[in-house]
C-alpha cells in the first residue's frame, strides 16, 4: 500500500507498506523527497513518530542531496528583507563575504564569473547571514506575542539554519526556528509559529493538535496549509 502524507514540519511523505518490510526505514531521494517504508501491521503513526525522532538525520541527508542537485544561479537584483545583494568584482585572488548596513556584498576575483560554483556558495553563505540577522530580529519577539495571546508559553527559542522543517518543539516545550522562515510572507510565518506553539500543549499531530491550531489561525489552518506547499525549507 502506498500513501503520501503532508506531515507539518518535514513536508511531503511517501508511505510504503509492504509484506517486505522488515523494519521502519527512511530514505531521501532526489530532490529532497523523503520516503518512509514499514512493515504490514505496523500503524503509519507509529512509523511517523519514528520518523520525527530521525529528523536531524533526515535535515543532513537532505543537505547532502542539495549539493549534489543544480541550482539556478543566483544574480542581481536580488533582497532578502532587509538585505540587498551587491556583487563586487575586484582585484582580490580571495572570495569574501560582508553582511552589513542593509547590504550582503560577495566580493570575488575580477576573472572569475558570479555562476562559478565558488561565487555561487559565498552568495548563499551570504544571504543566509542576512537571513539569519532577520529572523532574530524578528521571530523570538513575534513569537513572544503569539504565545501571550494564545496562552501557550513555551521555555526558550532558538534560531537556527535548518533545511528540512520549518521549526520545532521539543518535549521540554524549546522551541526552535529555521532561518528560512524568513522567506515567508508574515501570514505563514505565523502559521509556522503557532504551529509549534500548538506542540506546547499537544505533542503529537491527534485531532486535538489540528483543533487548537484551527482556531488559532482564525480557521484557516487547512487554506494555510495547503498554501504552505508551494515553499520548502531547502531553497
Amino acid at each position: 500500500m502506498k500513501s503520501v502524507i503532508n506531515h507539518p514540519a518535514l513536508g511531503e511523505i511517501s508511505v510504503s507498506q509492504t509484506f517486505r518490510a522488515r523494519r521502519i526505514s527512511i530514505s531521501v531521494r532526489p530532490p529532497d523527497r523523503v520516503c518512509l517504508s514499514l512493515p504490514v501491521g505496523v500503524s503509519v503513526r507509529s512509523a511517523v513518530e519514528f520518523l520525527e525522532s530521525k529528523a536531524e538525520w533526515v535535515e543532513q541527508a537532505r543537505r547532502k542531496m542539495a549539493a549534489r542537485v543544480d541550482r539556478q544561479p543566483i544574480a542581481m537584483p536580488f533582497a532578502t528583507r532587509s538585505h540587498t545583494l551587491r556583487l563586487n568584482p575586484a582585484q582580490t585572488l580571495k572570495i569574501s563575504v560582508k553582511v552589513a548596513g542593509g547590504l550582503i556584498v560577495i566580493t570575488y576575483p575580477a576573472d572569475m564569473l558570479y555562476t562559478e560554483p565558488a561565487v555561487q556558495q559565498a552568495i548563499r553563505r551570504g544571504i543566509e547571514r542576512a537571513w539569519g540577522i532577520e529572523a532574530k530580529e524578528l521571530l523570538p519577539g513575534r513569537l513572544a506575542e503569539l504565545s501571550r495571546a494564545s496562552g501557550l508559553h513555551f521555555r526558550s527559542v532558538s534560531v537556527r539554519n535548518a533545511v528540512s522543517r520549518w521549526g520545532s518543539c521539543s518535549s521540554g516545550n524549546d522551541i526552535s526556528l529555521s532561518l528560512h522562515l524568513m522567506r515567508l510572507p508574515d501570514r505563514l510565518i505565523d502559521y509556522i509559529l503557532l504551529h509549534e506553539l500548538c506542540h506546547v500543549a499537544h505533542k503529537n499531530h491527534g485531532r486535538e493538535f489540528h483543533r487548537l491550531l484551527d482556531r488559532l489561525a482564525d480557521g484557516q489552518h487547512a487554506a494555510l496549509r495547503r498554501e504552505l506547499r508551494n515553499y520548502n525549507p531547502r531553497w
